[in-house]
């Protein structure tokens, strides 16, 4: 595949590398080739836009124009970092004279037009689910996984290609491609309380309760999101989520890109488990023993029934000739 520019943004390149890693093997790995945006800076996130809509885009624009010299399409798989850039590329795009303002704070104009993907966008629409599911090495079948998409990878609708932002389902398509074993519940698009962990820690202890607690109820083994802050609140605050509302959950949380890259084969080393607070290994060294012995068994059990059905046959077969 043509390259596309990658914009890994902050999170990426501190709290969250393991996404980062993971996400780069197993595009990677899907011939999928990218190439990390030159002197890129920080989109603004979530408090730019609050504080001026002018500077938020701009600083958005300047990323946008920093990838046109990779190629005309970007990938920034934190969704924080997906929508300011989608948001300054839709706006600037419709909009002739904002893009003459937003030209003249930049230090070089912004004249290109770039498409940008979230990492859920470009599997299924560069990649595609089966093309997954063809190379898959390991078998996730046992592990019982639900998706969390949280508050940025279905809303706002224009934005996103999902065809209904309460009930996305492109992660539970790629999943399901990974040969992992899909549960549905309908918390995928609720708050996990992230944003308000600061400021308000009993609405998002509270929320995060729930989360983990309909996680469970739902018959999941961990949790699986696309999101560095989601992560950050279900994995890293769970301890404390659990020491404030009476809990002792034990929850594990992977990033999508590390359930795929388990799936095609890649070490959990490679995927970077280690760096969870919740440790997923043992689960999934669990349920990947059991998928072998689930195929084992069923291989035995076919041989048997081949072996039966060739002995009956050549019985007919004798019987005939006497």
């Amino acid at each position: 595949m043509a390259g596309l520019a990658y914009y890994p943004g902050c999170s990426l390149k501190h709290s969250a590398t393991e996404y980062d890693v993971s996400t780069r093997v197993v595009l990677k790995a899907l011939l999928v080739d990218v190439q990390e945006v030159p002197d890129w800076t920080c989109c603004g996130s979530s408090p730019a836009h609050m504080t001026d809509h002018l500077l938020a885009q701009a600083l958005a624009a300047r990323n946008l124009r920093q990838a046109v010299q990779i190629a005309d399409e970007l990938v920034a798989p934190c969704p924080s970092c997906y929508q300011r850039e989608k948001n300054a590329q839709v706006e600037i795009s419709a909009d002739p004279a904002f893009r003459d303002e937003v030209n003249e704070v930049l230090d070089a104009p912004y004249t290109g037009t770039v498409r940008v993907y979230n990492l859920l966008e470009l599997l299924i629409e560069k990649v595609g689910a089966e093309a997954i599911a063809k190379v898959v090495k390991t078998d996730l079948s046992e592990l019982r996984v639900v998706p969390y998409y949280g508050c940025l990878l279905a809303r706002p609708k224009e934005l996103l290609s999902e065809d209904d932002n309460e009930q996305p389902m492109m992660m539970d398509q790629l999943l399901a491609a990974a040969g992992a074993s899909v549960q549905w519940w309908n918390y995928k698009t609720e708050c996990c309380g992230a944003s308000v962990g600061v400021p308000n820690k009993v609405i998002q202890q509270q929320l995060t309760r729930k989360l983990l607690e309909q996680a469970l109820h739902a018959g999941a083994d961990i949790i699986v999101t696309a999101c560095p802050l989601c992560h950050m609140n279900l994995d890293l605050r769970q301890p404390q989520t659990n020491a404030a509302v009476g809990t002792d959950y034990k929850v594990p949380v992977l990033y999508l890109s590390q359930v795929i890259g388990l799936a095609l084969g890649f070490s959990p080393a490679e995927m970077m488990l280690e760096k969870h607070l919740i440790d997923p290994r043992p689960i999934i060294a669990q349920r990947i023993a059991e998928a072998a012995q689930t195929k084992a068994e069923e291989e035995r059990k076919a041989a048997e029934k081949a072996a039966k059905a060739k002995a009956k046959e050549e019985k007919e077969t004798a019987e005939a000739a006497s």
